[in-house]
């Protein structure tokens, strides 16, 4: 069997292998799906896409199949594994794991074991999964909140009537703490006696009323009796009171000397009062000035713009972050010169939908070149004669590119050396033509490295390649033509196969 068969059986067959694994990690998984499918609906279903794990109790028991938009809801179309049996009152929700953030279902099953969900059924019962833009945009309304009390705060206290307020009423608490601690201090041992009595009176009452209804109404009636007489005696009593008040004036002037400290101990009480009150203040100045701690929290708008600016932050490393994508792809080439293979893998980092970041290794079978010139002296004749040696198969890519409509322009590191290159997008992205030009200082004096090519996208994670390298070149050995294959994944891909490895401990 001749080599170019041997290739092509080779081609073939990987071609093979590699759509059946695309048709088995791809979104468009139908080989040997297994299981029987159930519904439920969400108000939200944003980062969850197709083939994302459903799960119950932590165990994965199926995959989401399908997401479809039902008027202004999205229904999932979930495939459960076969000998799950899920109850009619489970309740689904939408969760979060992982390093990357991967979004899954979670099952919570309900406890009406002896119902479950048919074939085809629905999950009616649903948790709203939580919004984290809208968590960032609360945490700004309570940033703003917090910001209108401060300067309310500053604006009630700030001024001078503010302050009379405040004095005001640190007076008034401290008339009223000195009267009760003066109350309180020599008496505490009184106050519990009285507190115990009056324990032991409303248990005593209680008994009393529990047992003896009858006479107490009996009691209620004679007093109503006393009260009459007491008011037809009314102008006797009237004559013992104002005794009552000769004896009280007797008793006050007796303890002239006693009511007189006391009054001076309130003066004493009223000036430190007042100490207080100016040191108050001087505080209250402080603050007004925007000195101290405190003055800097009330006048200074710095504490608030920080918070505002680290919200913001937050909220624009989470947007960048979600909006990041990877790609990874490798690519084969069979070149017709010198009949052999080359590989190309490359990591692709996009931050938006214009611009991408690309990291590549080539594994060149020609590999660089490197003239070597030399120089001979034969019976006065001068020969010059130039040798060429090939090294480092192994070769790096680095570029930057930026899309304007269909159209991609890319530049930087290609293939170890400097270059510039294009690409133009059609048939909705599935087929791409390119250019790539680099190594503008060749030795030996070729010509720069020209490389035409172009992609065509089979199914979303396999495409086939053919073009022309080294077009400008006009030794045979180097231009060459070429045809290959390469297989790419996106985030997703990449999670959904490295979810499938089983990692052992």
């Amino acid at each position: 069997m001749s080599r170019e068969a041997k290739v092509g059986i080779f081609v073939v067959l990987g071609l093979v292998v590699l759509t059946y694994f695309t048709f088995r990690v791809s979104k468009w998984g139908g080989i040997g799906e297994k299981g029987y499918k159930l519904s439920v609906d969400f108000e939200n279903a944003s980062g969850l896409e197709p083939k994302a794990n459903v799960k119950m109790a932590g165990v994965p028991v199926g995959k989401v199949e399908e997401i479809q938009l039902v008027g202004n809801r999205a229904r999932l179309v979930l495939r459960v594994n076969e000998g799950i049996r899920i109850p009619v009152d489970s309740v689904a929700s939408v969760q979060t794991q992982g390093l990357l953030g991967e979004k899954y279902v979670e099952i919570l099953p309900g406890k009406q074991a002896d119902q479950m969900l048919p074939s085809g059924g629905r999950i009616a019962n649903t948790v709203a999964p939580v919004n984290l833009d809208e968590m960032i945009r609360k945490l700004s309304l309570i940033a703003d909140d917090v910001k209108r009390f401060t300067d309310s705060l500053a604006g009630s206290i700030g001024t001078e009537e503010g302050k009379r307020s405040v004095t005001e009423i640190l007076r008034n608490v401290r008339e009223a703490s000195a009267v009760l601690r003066n109350v309180t201090a020599g008496n505490e041992d009184r106050l519990n006696r009285i507190l115990a009595n009056i324990d032991t009176l409303s248990a005593d009452l209680k008994d009393i009323s529990s047992s003896n209804k009858e006479d107490l109404r009996a009691t209620i009636a004679n007093l109503r009796s006393f009260s009459q007489t007491l008011k037809e005696q009314t102008p006797g009593l009237a004559k013992k009171l104002e005794a009552m008040g000769d004896q009280v004036s007797g008793v006050i002037g007796e303890n002239r000397e006693n009511i007189k400290e006391s009054i001076s101990n309130l003066k004493s009480a009223s000036a430190k009062l007042d100490n207080t009150l100016l040191a108050a203040e001087k505080v209250f100045a402080k603050i007004e000035r925007g000195e101290g701690t405190l003055g800097k929290l009330v006048n200074d708008n710095t504490a608030h713009t920080s918070l505002t600016d680290t919200l913001d932050g937050i909220n624009r490393y989470v947007r960048k972050t979600e909006a990041l994508k990877t790609f990874l792809d490798y690519r084969l080439e069979y070149q017709t010169e010198p009949s052999e293979y080359k590989h190309y893998v490359n990591l692709r980092l996009q931050p938006s939908a214009d611009k991408y970041y690309l990291i590549g290794v080539v594994d060149d079978p020609l590999g660089k070149l490197s003239a070597t010139d030399t120089t001979t002296v034969t019976d006065g004749v001068t020969t010059k004669t130039q040798s060429d040696t090939y090294s480092n198969k192994l070769k790096f890519s680095a570029q930057v590119a930026k899309r304007f409509s269909g159209l991609t322009l890319r530049g930087g590191v290609m293939e170890s050396t400097g270059g510039v290159g294009a690409d133009y997008e059609i048939l909705k992205d599935r087929l791409t033509v390119g250019v790539d030009a680099f190594d503008f200082t060749r030795k030996g004096n070729q010509p720069p490295h020209l490389k035409a090519f172009g992609n065509y996208d089979i199914v979303k994670n396999l495409f086939i390649t053919g073009g022309v390298d080294d077009i400008l070149n006009d030794e045979k050995s180097l231009r060459t033509f070429f045809l290959g294959f390469g297989i790419k994944f996106e985030d997703e891909d990449l999670k959904t196969v490295l979810g499938a490895v089983p990692i052992k401990p």
